[in-house]
């Protein structure tokens, strides 16, 4: 399919979400030259390794592209002109009717090296979200390790962040870097702390981190590796503060909202029942990932404050196996935030109908694994869909 009404393409990587975008394009543009690029990369098919891939909301026209219903689909897109992405591209969800023909048509590539990108696009369809360090993960549970360059931020998550990093590594930069490298008499850069935060934000730190690397005896390789895990767990408690000032609000709207128009009593009870649990599913995976996080702020602390070095190389070792946990929690919680307020954004007064409303709702259920039923709206009503299946709890 062609699909020339993508908007604003070419602004993606400005505008996206690390959680929703996999901008394989501006990849290329920066690290294309590489030699880590060239010998790991993320597909072996050139076509695919130069796509954009999002995570995208399915609209009432597209459901019926797929064998069974879902909400959120993986959209895989290859731009027409990789130099000029206003241009638009050719596009198709992972998991729609007909999808291995037209993988097919893109790859021309029955290999082992085409057997690996199919698996690769399939690990993919299957998270939650394309946040770094929950893809890593698990790719490399399933033996696929690119180069670190496709686990950057975004740029948009990384300005929004930086202030928020420079922050919880100021302990660190006056006190922590000092003792290390035994130069008590060595005084702090005048901003020390934004300095470590954009160097940490930016993968640019291990030649200057010698010091901490020898202290916390860690291999060059794993100290890597730990640092990756650093900014991991900095980067989820920065989406989780958000996270934590946004969702009280947007829960209230979402149990509150009337629909808009007629709504039958019993559509509007059995509202009230999945919208209540929702906020309470909500809160319990947000204070989950503070439970977490604590752990991170312990193990920090050793560094900064308790003189145990040792916790913190110890939590850097195992924090990838906290990944998953944390990143499928967070990118449900930013999902509900972010597509309430795309959907409720720059308008006065918030009109939804009953339909529209069980549809989101149904929608949060199932990203939270909630049993709880969701109305369908009766179908004497025009326009009228069955709502997509639920997935219950484990």
């Amino acid at each position: 399919m062609i699909d020339r009404g993508i908007r604003k393409l070419d602004k993606i990587n400005d505008t996206g979400s690390s959680m929703r975008v996999l901008d394989l394009v501006k990849i290329n543009q920066i690290y294309g030259q590489t030699e880590s690029y060239k010998t790991q990369p993320l597909f072996n098919s050139r076509i695919l390794n130069q796509a954009i891939i999002i995570k995208h909301r399915l609209r009432a026209n597209e459901i019926e592209m797929f064998d069974s219903p879902r909400t959120v689909a993986t959209k895989l897109i290859i731009p027409i002109d990789r130099n000029d992405l206003r241009s638009g591209g050719q596009y198709l969800f992972l998991g729609q009717k007909g999808e291995q023909a037209a993988i097919d048509m893109v790859m021309n590539d029955q290999s082992q090296a085409g057997a690996r990108d199919r698996r690769t696009l399939a690990i993919l369809d299957s998270l939650p979200s394309f946040d770094p360090f929950l893809v890593r993960e698990h790719l490399r549970r399933d033996g696929v390790v690119p180069a670190p360059c496709y686990f950057e931020i975004s740029s948009a998550d990384a300005t929004r962040m930086l202030t928020f990093v420079r922050r919880e590594v100021e302990p660190l930069s006056h006190r922590s870097l000092k003792t290390v490298a035994r130069k008590p008499s060595a005084a702090p850069a005048p901003d020390a702390p934004a300095d470590l935060a954009q160097k940490l934000m930016a993968n640019d730190l291990l030649d200057e981190m010698e010091p901490l690397r020898v202290a916390l005896q860690m291999a060059p390789r794993q100290f890597a590796d730990g640092v990756f895990a650093w900014r991991g767990m900095l980067y989820y408690k920065w989406v989780c503060s958000e996270m934590r000032e946004q969702l009280p609000d947007v829960t209230s709207e979402i149990r509150t909202l009337r629909p808009y128009g007629y709504c039958e009593q019993h559509v509007l009870e059995g509202l009230n029942v999945a919208r209540l649990g929702i906020a309470e599913a909500t809160n319990r995976s947000l204070q989950r990932s503070l439970d977490i996080l604590h752990i991170y702020d312990r193990a920090f602390s050793g560094l900064t404050e308790r003189s145990k070095p040792l916790e913190f190389r110890d939590f850097l070792i195992e924090a990838p196996q906290l990944f998953s946990e944390l990143g499928e929690m967070l990118s449900v919680l930013h999902h509900v935030v972010s597509f309430w307020h795309y959907r409720t954004a720059n308008a006065l007064v918030v009109r939804i109908t009953a339909d529209e409303l069980c549809d989101i709702v149904a929608d949060f259920a199932e990203g939270l694994a909630l049993s709880c039923p969701v109305p369908i709206v009766p179908s004497a009503q025009p326009n009228v869909r069955r709502l997509p299946a639920r997935r219950t709890a484990a």
